[in-house]
């Protein structure tokens, strides 16, 4: 059980990272058209994708906060496995 806990940490701090990543990577409009932003934006749509859904029926401002809401919702995950 151990083992399993350890990998699902690593895999939220690999998420969380793809997360900030792609976020850089969207201040730049050329990078948005790139294959590893498609790529990135596949493995982070299903965790962001719903929080912004969320986000946008009380708040329709220019920027996007989902990246740290999915942050910090894989922050509290990852401290509730450790």
């Amino acid at each position: 059980m151990t083992i399993l806990r350890i990998s699902i940490a690593y895999l939220v701090d690999i998420i969380s990272w793809i997360i900030v990543i792609k976020s850089f990577m969207s201040w730049v409009p050329s990078t948005r058209q790139s294959r590893i932003y498609k790529i990135m934006d596949d493995i982070t749509e299903p965790i962001e994708g719903p929080i912004r859904r969320v986000m946008y029926k009380y708040y329709d401002g220019p920027v996007d906060f989902s990246p740290v809401v999915a942050i910090i919702i894989l922050m509290f995950v990852k401290g509730r496995l450790i």
